[in-house]
């Protein structure tokens, strides 16, 4: 049997769980800009019009799985990431006080780093 081609629809389902955990604040522990997801766009060669975070990031997924980028876009998410997780240390050592908040969203923001190296490494079964 013939494998298909995977549709655009099909591409972007693939990242689903991943754009969910993205756009879900309470998931992810982070809050990703519309200016930081178009500095990636411009930092991969693209172009945008849109401004809804969510279509930036499936269509950035998706344009990038097809141009063979895929693996620049989420090095360039995962440094977001972790400049977040620095400035939420920053924030726990200089204000005690949020400690307990502070850490869990640290803790949010270390599985969507997990999650995106896991989606860098690809599926090996595909």
């Amino acid at each position: 049997m013939k494998k298909n081609k995977r549709t655009s629809e099909e591409q972007q389902s693939k990242y689903q769980h991943l754009i969910n955990q993205l756009l879900t604040l309470f998931f992810s522990g982070i809050y990703i800009t519309t200016k930081e997801m178009m500095d990636i766009y411009a930092k991969l060669g693209y172009e945008t019009a849109s401004k809804n975070r969510e279509i930036l990031l499936k269509n950035l997924l998706t344009t990038a799985d097809k141009d063979h980028k895929l693996e620049l876009a989420f090095n360039e998410l995962i440094k977001i990431i972790q400049k977040r997780i620095e400035s939420y240390k920053d924030l726990a050592l200089n204000y005690p006080n949020i400690n307990d908040i502070s850490s869990t969203w640290i803790q949010r923001a270390d599985t969507t780093l997990r999650l995106i190296r896991q989606q860098k490494r690809g599926n090996p079964y595909d």
